[in-house]
């Protein structure tokens, strides 16, 4: 099975408990990417994190792009994002629009990621003129990868889940919390069963709360 769309920690877990029943190939290409992937028919299930602007997530872009087709929407966690920094802060960043400072390197995610998407709206209700980050044009596609390179001090800051920075032992300023689901097309639920089944057990809440940032109060609510 393929997976293609936002990157996120706790899915990777999700892939390793089930490795003896089914190979989960897991394809990072962000939000968006992964819900057009699933369109063309070149994924089974894909995750996202998009804020519309509404103040809504995900069902608007689902709606928008699957018109004619039975989609499933699942809730898979909400998770904390915010500023990952270089251990003690050494830079003293407070806030988002500090990362704009001459001597502040970036490090950014691709373009149609859901964190993209939020730093982008972001730093136009701020009015700042992305040409101003020193960094914000250096890109990678996973939250893992940006917490290391914050942490091997070839960027001072990224944005990115708290879980990933905690992993890397950096610190942390939170800035929000987002939902993150799991969409399908609903042909594919007998197939993904045991995925779905899992995500609805206490053992998978368990793993989750183990995950600094993560929320697993709504997990497995069907949203679609």
């Amino acid at each position: 099975m393929i997976f293609s769309g936002s990157h996120d920690l706790a899915f990777e877990g999700i892939a390793e408990h089930l490795a003896k029943r089914f190979t989960l190939l897991s394809l990072p290409v962000g939000s968006l990417d992964g819900l057009v992937n699933l369109r063309q028919g070149l994924c089974q299930i894909s995750g996202a994190h998009l804020l519309d602007e509404s103040g809504e997530y995900n069902t608007p872009f689902v709606r928008h792009l699957f018109p004619d087709r039975d989609v499933e929407m699942v809730t898979l966690a909400y998770r904390t994002q915010g500023l990952m920094l270089a251990a003690g802060n050494p830079k003293a960043i407070k806030k988002i629009s500090d990362i704009a400072k001459s001597n502040i390197r970036f490090v950014n995610r691709n373009a149609g990621s859901g964190t993209r998407l939020w730093l982008d709206a972001e730093l136009h209700r701020l009015k700042i003129p992305t040409e101003n980050i020193t960094g914000y044009d250096k890109v990678v596609k996973t939250h893992t990868e940006a917490a290391s390179l914050v942490a091997s001090n070839k960027a001072d800051v990224s944005l990115g889940l708290q879980a990933a920075a905690h992993q890397h032992e950096l610190d942390f300023i939170p800035l929000f919390e987002e939902r993150y689901d799991l969409v399908l097309p609903r042909e594919n639920e007998a197939t993904l069963s045991p995925l779905l089944d899992y995500i609805q057990t206490a053992a998978f809440r368990t793993e989750l709360n183990s995950l600094t940032g993560y929320n697993s109060s709504h997990s497995g609510e069907k949203i679609l």
